[in-house]
């Protein structure tokens, strides 16, 4: 699923299935940082200004009682995918009594991180589901540093790419990322027989593993070199795994993520130059 993921609560901040609904957006928000949230009350007055967002969503509608404001809303607009969860239909499901407070009791918030997961999971299922066309990319003229050793010949580029000390790599694009490893990580590997992929929408954290490889050495994994969530995967390596050998700077990358945290992750990250050098000595010391 490469769509965004946008919510619309209902206007009911002075009812306690409102409050709700809002809550489960904000649960929501916590669990994947990519989610939007829309505010109904600036959405009833400029429907214009959320139109391209609507369009390229995924809408999560969440109405608190029989008048679905949120649904009537979303009806002044044109939209693609909506996904509608009526909240008093849920409480009886889940047996929970909400009253009429003003606030929400920890019944109350229990009960919207309840509903916030199940719709987390509900997401996992479609991505599963609905597998993403093969995505082409287009890298222009990359520069490389360069050095062979023995027989292996080793290139890092020298521009537009950030290296981790687990020889993986990242290169920015806004706020989207492509994930990959290095030619120092793939030589190391030898032949790459296969490539276990993650989910769409998984949420990486700096340094977690996100990539397993198999190669005829051993299983290997892929470092995550910043967090973020994964919004597109490269198929082609589940019947091409030796593209990570052949071309891993290019074709050989291996997931697409929406940044969280680039400007902090990139402090414990390399340059080109800086990772050709400290790549040119972990050689050395293995020589």
């Amino acid at each position: 699923m490469t769509k965004k993921i946008s919510v619309l609560p209902c206007c009911g901040i002075n009812k306690t299935l409102g409050l709700v609904t809002i809550e489960i957006g904000l649960k929501l928000k916590e669990l994947d940082h990519s989610i939007e949230l829309i505010s109904p009350a600036n959405f009833s007055v400029d429907q214009k200004r959320f139109q391209e967002l609507i369009q390229e969503s995924q809408v999560i509608v969440f109405d608190g009682c029989a008048t679905r404001c949120a649904t009537k809303l979303l009806e002044k607009v044109d939209f693609t995918k909506v996904k509608r969860i009526f909240i008093p239909e849920e409480s009886k499901k889940y047996e929970v009594r909400l009253g009429k407070a003003l606030r929400l009791s920890d019944e109350g918030k229990e009960f919207a991180e309840k509903i916030a997961k199940q719709i987390m999971e509900e997401l996992k299922k479609e991505a599963k589901q609905v597998k993403q066309p093969i995505v082409e990319r287009d890298f222009g003229k990359i520069d490389y540093f360069e050095i062979t050793y023995d027989k292996y010949h080793f290139r890092v580029p020298k521009e537009g790419y950030y290296f981790s000390e687990n020889d993986c790599w990242v290169k920015q694009d806004g706020e989207k990322a492509l994930i990959g490893i290095t030619d120092y990580l793939q030589n190391k590997s030898s032949d790459i027989l296969f490539v276990d992929l993650p989910e769409i929408n998984t949420q990486v954290v700096q340094f977690d593993e996100i990539v397993n490889f198999e190669s005829v050495k051993a299983m290997l994994s892929l470092i995550s070199p910043v967090s973020g969530v994964v919004r597109v995967i490269n198929y082609k390596l589940e019947d091409e795994p030796n593209l990570l050998n052949d071309d891993p700077y290019e074709q050989g990358w291996t997931i697409e993520i929406t940044l969280t945290d680039f400007d902090e992750d990139k402090e414990l990250l390399m340059d080109g130059k800086t990772y050709f050098e400290y790549m040119k000595k972990k050689i050395e010391e293995e020589q």
